[in-house]
């Protein structure tokens, strides 16, 4: 899907913000609206993110081409987006005393921020994984501009404009100064740090109830950047307590969270047809491996294998169209993006999404550390590690060693998994510290053999618990339930048109009963209630059940 789409239509926008004659037509959708120009950056960032997996010479040239086609429409102050400057923030600059700012509404203009954001950190990505120095200049008399504006307003008026979402705009800035060290780009990352968020939860305060969800974890995960770079330890604590009442608190079974887009109420899971939002597991991802980065525990990983498997995999269909929600009201089905009319926050963050499971992978400090079993290799100049697996088909992983620099490779030990052991040249490991089996004196052509056999086990909903869901191992299961009533196409320009189609009626088991394997690979099945059960990433274009009301136990 990446590379079929078209660099110079994603780019038709910033020609008409600059005035000038596009080089074809802008594509439709979102990216015909106020919101235009957010897809380019999420495309930089697939772009740069495909090159780093795969090592795709296309997706580099095709990148840098942009970074190009945007330096030579960069005007004098330094401005470069989807929208003209006028209409998307001098409402802000040139009227500071009475703009007016609310959720996705500045000044009369959709989320100027929240765009700026995605094309500013497509163009950090180029630079950081493509080495493309334009890239940095470019978004550097981007940042200046942005310091230069805001620098402007005073408290109240800076507390007003961050009303409304402005993505990760701390993030990419703290990010910059991390590069540049300009200081500059420091201070006006601060300026995007909401005190009113960050500090109930830095004390442990859970606000979140009716927030908009996925304006919120960009906030988070700029606020950790802004401390790794320097900043408020405070920031710190909010972003680990985020991270822990969202997913122990605030999320479904395949980890995804919110309904309608905002947080429900404190350990509610309501099961519409609009839950589970895929941008905010994408962000959360992102969230869950920066706080690794400062605390390498397990418990992160156990986090995104969830998440990777049961929402994000789940995400995409075979065409690469992608959801916005994931419903999980019974009888319901997924609802894709098509080609040329939708381009959602979803779907950029989707066009991401295939080129990251790699970053979950592996870990490198000196010595390894390998936190999911899918079949891959890594490479730097000390260590050389393949694994082979056909997890989660098969339960073994075989870890060969081409050659390593330190002398210890840690092998994440699941949560779920009660049977993990890991072999060695005749020796047995089983026990772990920080969800991490520890093998030492590793070499050069050492082979470990993995067993992480999967069981059968329940999920309650949290707040009714004659309602489960069941996974073996880390895989949430669903019921197949064909197309009883479907639509004519579930691929849709609108991310909200099929939200209120026309149910099917779900009736409950008829008691409760744990699963069992079938002949099939992957296929279960509830024996005395006669129901069939797969992997939900697996099911695409019918209706399903992932929760089920159980009548009696």
């Amino acid at each position: 899907m990446l590379m079929n789409l078209s660099p110079d239509r994603l780019l038709a926008p910033f020609y008409e913000a600059a005035g000038k004659t596009p080089k074809a037509l802008r594509y439709g959708g979102w990216e015909a609206k106020g919101i235009s120009g957010h897809t380019l950056g999420h495309y930089l960032t697939a772009l740069s993110l495909m090159y780093e997996s795969t090592g795709e010479e296309k997706a580099k040239e095709r990148a840098l081409y942009v970074v190009d086609e945007l330096d030579s429409l960069q005007d004098g102050e330094g401005y470069v987006c989807g929208f003209p400057k006028k209409e998307g923030f001098m409402g802000v600059f040139d009227n500071p005393e009475a703009f007016t700012s609310a959720g996705f509404d500045l000044a009369g203009w959709w989320v100027p921020y929240y765009t700026l954001h995605k094309i500013m950190r497509g163009l950090v990505d180029c630079y950081e994984i493509l080495k493309s120095h334009k890239a940095l200049t470019v978004v550097s008399k981007l940042a200046v501009w942005v310091y230069n504006t805001t620098s402007t307003l005073n408290d109240e008026q800076r507390k007003r404009l961050l009303k409304c979402e402005y993505g990760g705009m701390n993030c990419v800035l703290s990010r910059l100064y991390k590069i540049t060290g300009d200081e500059r780009f420091q201070k006006v990352s601060l300026f995007f740090c909401e005190e009113d968020l960050l500090m109930p939860l830095s004390c442990g305060d859970d606000i979140l109830s009716g927030l908009h969800a996925n304006t919120q974890i960009p906030k988070i995960i700029g606020a950790l950047e802004v401390y790794k770079n320097g900043g408020n330890k405070a920031f710190y604590n909010a972003a680990k307590f985020f991270f822990d009442t969202v997913t122990e608190n605030r999320s479904y079974v395949i980890g995804g969270h919110g309904a309608g887009e905002h947080f429900s109420d404190f350990r509610k899971e309501p099961l519409e047809t609009n839950t589970c939002e895929t941008c905010n597991s994408n962000n959360m991802l992102t969230l869950a491996n920066a706080l690794y980065e400062i605390t390498p525990d397990a418990e992160y990983y156990d986090y995104c294998e969830k998440v990777l498997y049961n929402h994000i995999l789940a995400s995409q269909d075979e065409t690469g169209m992608k959801t916005y929600f994931v419903g999980l009201k019974s009888g319901h089905f997924k609802v894709y993006s098509t080609p040329e009319e939708s381009f959602w926050c979803c779907f950029g963050s989707g066009l991401e999404n295939p080129f990251t499971y790699n970053r979950h992978i592996y870990r490198y400090n000196g010595d390894v550390y390998i936190n999911l079993f899918i079949a891959s290799t890594f490479k730097n100049e000390t260590a050389e590690i393949s694994l082979d697996t056909d997890f989660p088909s098969g339960t073994k992983a075989v870890i060969t060693v081409g050659k390593i620099g330190g002398e210890c490779i840690f092998i994440r030990k699941p949560c779920w998994c009660k049977g993990f052991r890991a072999e060695i040249n005749g020796k047995i490991y089983t026990d772990s510290t920080k969800g991490y089996v520890k093998i030492e004196n590793v070499k050069a052509g050492d082979k470990i053999t993995v067993n992480i056999p999967c069981d059968f086990s329940a999920y309650r909903k949290k707040d009714d618990d004659k309602s489960i869901a069941y996974l073996y191992g880390p895989i949430v299961l669903c019921e197949p339930m064909g197309k009883e009533n479907f639509p004519e196409t579930d691929r849709v320009p609108g991310e909200n048109d099929l939200t209120n189609y026309e149910g099917i009626e779900v009736p409950p088991l008829k008691f409760f009963e744990m699963p069992e394997k079938t002949a099939k690979t992957l296929a279960f099945r509830l024996k005395s209630n006669n129901i069939q059960l797969v992997p939900f990433y697996s099911v695409h274009h019918q209706r399903y059940r992932v929760y089920f009301e159980i009548k009696e136990y």
